[in-house]
């Protein structure tokens, strides 16, 4: 990166489906996302933004595309998509204001639980969520199924 930069600096909006193609972009450059086709492509991320417009949010640094974090419920419960920091800007906490920014939102509507999913080889993410307090389960198995 080359100088120092502060939070602060960062602007943070929330995403637009204008935002895709830069999301998408930093998505691929990261380990650990395993993009999949029938769930990222524009039609299903548009679907997304449309029913959690509140949820989902974009950082950029000089109008580069430097995070994302999706945040959906279905009434219920919350879950949390594509937290991504670009590795060039990691370490400004900028994932834990995300984090804050969606949990206070889903609050704001009754939500009291938060889940996510962290691929198996995602050794980095793992460390991530169980720092920043989410606890691993083993009494479940996660399933699903393409229609």
């Amino acid at each position: 990166m080359g100088k120092v930069m502060k939070l602060d600096q960062v602007q943070i909006r929330k995403m637009t489906i204008n935002d895709y193609d830069a999301a998408y972009t930093l998505w691929k450059k990261l380990s650990g996302m395993n993009l999949r086709e029938e769930d990222d492509n524009l039609v299903e991320i548009s679907r997304l933004l449309k029913f959690n417009p509140e949820l989902c949010y974009v950082a950029f640094f000089n109008q580069k595309l430097i995070g994302t974090i999706m945040g959906a419920t279905d009434g219920r419960r919350g879950k949390i998509y594509h937290l991504a920091i670009d590795k060039d800007y990691r370490g400004l906490k900028l994932a834990q204001r995300f984090l804050n920014l969606v949990s206070t939102e889903l609050q704001k509507i009754g939500i009291r639980k938060i889940s996510i999913c962290v691929m198996k080889d995602n050794e980095l993410g793992k460390k991530f969520w169980n720092h920043v307090g989410y606890q691993r389960r083993t009494d479940i198995d996660y399933l699903d199924r393409i229609l």
